[in-house]
C-alpha cells in the first residue's frame, strides 16, 4: 500500500527548515558527526517525517497557517531523532536507515554527548515559540514537550528491563509501547489542538486518537521487524529475537503456542548461530500469529474512524487520517 499523500505535502518544507536549523550553530566539535547523521543524502533512506507531518495536517485541518509551524514541527523531529540516537546505544543496534547508527561510528560516549545536543536542538526550537503564541499557550506546549519526553525515557527503561525478565503480559508491554512510542505519536495528533486552543473535548479526542495511532505503528514496526524486508527496514530480522525483546509478535507467540512448541520457540530464538528466521516465523505461521495480530489492529483502525467522525476538523483532513491509519498496518518500513 501506497503512503498517503499527504505525507509527501510537508516534507519538503520539513526537511529544509530541518536542515536550516542545524546550520545555526556550525561547531566543528559536533556539526559534521551530527549532520552526516540527520542529513541523509540518499532519498530512497530519508525518514519519512510522520509525526511532524501529521502535526502539520491537523494544524491545516484546524485551518491554522501550517507554515507558521514549520519550525515547531521540526522540533518534534529533533526530538525523536534523540530519542533513536539513545535507543541504538541501550538496544545495541548498529544499523539505522540502511547506515551505520552513530554508536557504531563514532563510539557510545561521543553518540550519547551528540543525541544530547540533538534534544537541546529541540527544546530551543520548543522555546523560540514562548514570543510567538499566548504566554497560557506557551507554558502549555513546554510542559507537554516537556512531559513527552519523560513518558519516553520511562517507556525506553521498561523496554531495557523487560529483556531481563523470562516473560511479560501484553498488557504491560502495551502500557510500554505507550510510553516509548506512542508519547511522540500522540503529541503530534493533540498539540495541535493546544495551539488551536480547542475545547477540552476535542483535545480529548485528538490525544486518544494519537495514542491509539501510536500503539499501531509500534504494532506495525514489531511486525516489521520479523516479517519485514531487510532491505525496506535497514535492520536484521533476527534482532529482536537476538536481544531478547518483548515484542507483540513474540508475546502473542508465547501465549498461543503449545507447551511443546513453546519450548522449541525459545530455543530457537535463544541459539542465533544455526537459527535460521525462517525456521521461527514458519513456527510462528503456523499459529497464524501475523493474521491474529492484522485482525487485533483492525479493532483499533475501527475505534479511530469513530473518534475521527467526531473530532472538529475538516473533512479533506479526516479522508487524509483515515488514510494514514489504513497505511500504517500494511508500510513495508
Amino acid at each position: 500500500m501506497k503512503e498517503p499523500k499527504f505525507l509527501n505535502t510537508y516534507k519538503t518544507d520539513i526537511n529544509d527548515q530541518f536542515k536550516d536549523l542545524l546550520n545555526l550553530d556550525k561547531s566543528e566539535f559536533y556539526f559534521e558527526p551530527i549532520s552526516d547523521y540527520l542529513i541523509i543524502k540518499n532519498s530512497t533512506k530519508m525518514p519519512k517525517r510522520i509525526r511532524s507531518s501529521i502535526f502539520l495536517e491537523i494544524l491545516n485541518g484546524l485551518e491554522k497557517d501550517y507554515n507558521v509551524y514549520t519550525k515547531l514541527a521540526c522540533g518534534i523531529e529533533y526530538l525523536h531523532e534523540f530519542s533513536l540516537v539513545h535507543d541504538d546505544i541501550q538496544d545495541k543496534d548498529e544499523i539505522r536507515r540502511g547506515n551505520s547508527t552513530l554508536w557504531k561510528e563514532f563510539g557510545t560516549e561521543k553518540s550519547i554527548l551528540l543525541g544530547n545536543i540533538i534534544k537541546i536542538i529541540s527544546d530551543t526550537i520548543t522555546s523560540d515559540y514562548n514570543s510567538k503564541i499566548k504566554a497560557s499557550t506557551a507554558k502549555e506546549v513546554i510542559k507537554t514537550f516537556n512531559t513527552v519526553c519523560i513518558n519516553m525515557i520511562e517507556g525506553q527503561y521498561l523496554d531495557i528491563m523487560y529483556e531481563d525478565e523470562s516473560d511479560i503480559s501484553l498488557e504491560k508491554y502495551l502500557y510500554m509501547i505507550s510510553r516509548k512510542t506512542g508519547a511522540l505519536m500522540s503529541l503530534s495528533f493533540y498539540l495541535p489542538s493546544i495551539l488551536h486552543e480547542s475545547d477540552k473535548q476535542d483535545n480529548v479526542l485528538f490525544k486518544t486518537l494519537g495514542n491509539i495511532f501510536g500503539l499501531l505503528f509500534q504494532i506495525s514496526d514489531d511486525m516489521l521487524g520479523i516479517w519485514g524486508d531487510p532491505s525496506d527496514t535497514g535492520k536484521s530480522n533476527f534482532s529482536d529475537f537476538e536481544n531478547n525483546k518483548k515484542t507483540y509478535p513474540i508475546l502473542l507467540a508465547k501465549e498461543k503456542l503449545s507447551k511443546k512448541d513453546n519450548k522449541i520457540f525459545n530455543e530457537l530464538s535463544s541459539n542465533d548461530k544455526n537459527t535460521e528466521v525462517k525456521d521461527l516465523t514458519d513456527l510462528m505461521d503456523s499459529y497464524n500469529i501475523k493474521s491474529i495480530i492484522k485482525s487485533d489492529c483492525l479493532k483499533y483502525i475501527e475505534c479511530s474512524r469513530d473518534l475521527i467522525s467526531k473530532i472538529n476538523l475538516q473533512q479533506t483532513s479526516k479522508k487524509n487520517l483515515n488514510e494514514l491509519f489504513d497505511y500504517v498496518i500494511e508500510r513495508v518500513k
